[in-house]
């Protein structure tokens, strides 16, 4: 009885390893079918991508760009868009992000492919509102922002109007205006918006033109008017992005062009708008008598 037990548990641990042997080669078998599958995947690919490869970037690749600071080649070289390049493997939204990043001029790049190897980037660029300028000495430094408050560089902008920095805020390319020159930015872009007939301000700022802002002093902005008379200007929330600043910067500015259109002061008028919670009254002042405020 014993033996014929002994004889019945052998053959099981044969059955057993029988199929552990099987199994084994079963995973094996798997294993390089699943391997030469993945090569010949690959292999196919790799054939498939041939036909995005640029073969003649004159040809395959067009640039465009709205302004004249970013060339067609730092983008053909940024995105590697040479001969050769296959346009299947450029990682083109990283390299978007990067050189919008590493460039302020920028303000968006879009990219659109056509199969098989054609690829257009079209560049926009940022457009100068102002002029950026330290405290005093010459106003062309080379700095400018746009509409957004980004700081970019560009010698090419035409005749903008001036925001003199203060000796405690400097700003360089590709930061944001803050503080009184954020304010500053939003006072020019409202004349704007009325000159190019975007907003419905009264008519009464129709006239009103901006030479330059001088950002230094600490409750309100020195600005120097189109006809060289200055404007000491403050409004409620001034340099806050919000309805309330807005409407106050607004009341402020036809409250002061009202006073300006009576024409009942000479030209080097000094002309005080800062009382914005009561009732906005604009007064005139004879500058030299207000000595250095």
């Amino acid at each position: 009885m014993i033996k014929r037990n002994a004889n019945v548990n052998v053959k099981n641990q044969k059955a057993v390893r029988r199929l552990l042997l099987l199994a084994a080669l079963v995973l094996v078998c798997g294993g390089f079918v699943c391997w030469g599958f993945a090569v010949g995947v690959g292999a196919l690919r790799e054939v498939w991508r041939e036909q995005f490869r640029v073969q003649d970037s004159a040809i395959d690749v067009v640039v465009t760009s709205s302004g004249k600071n970013v060339t067609p080649a730092t983008i053909v070289y940024y995105f590697g868009l040479t001969n050769g390049a296959n346009l299947a493997t450029i990682p083109y939204d990283e390299l978007r992000k990067s050189l919008i990043a590493r460039i302020p001029n920028i303000h968006d790049i879009s990219i659109e492919r056509r199969l098989p190897r054609r690829v257009t980037v079209d560049v926009k660029e940022r457009e100068p509102a102002v002029r950026i300028a330290p405290p005093k000495g010459a106003s062309d430094s080379g700095l400018v922002a746009d509409y957004d408050g980004v700081v970019f560089r560009t010698y090419n902008s035409p005749r903008l109007p001036i925001i003199r920095e203060s000796s405690e805020i400097r700003h360089t390319a590709g930061h944001r205006l803050e503080g009184h020159a954020r304010a500053a930015l939003q006072l020019v872009h409202l004349l704007a918006e009325v000159a190019d007939g975007k907003s419905d301000a009264p008519p009464a700022l129709a006239d009103l033109r901006v030479l330059e802002l001088d950002t230094s002093k600490k409750d309100y902005l020195l600005v120097t008017l189109g006809d060289y008379s200055t404007a000491e200007i403050a409004w409620d929330h001034m340099g806050e992005d919000s309805e309330i600043a807005h409407q106050s910067l607004r009341r402020q500015l036809v409250h002061l062009a009202q006073a300006i259109a009576t024409r009942l002061t000479p030209r080097a008028t000094r002309w005080i708008a800062t009382e914005y919670e009561k009732g906005g009254r604009v007064y005139a002042a004879d500058p030299a008598r207000l000595g250095e405020r």
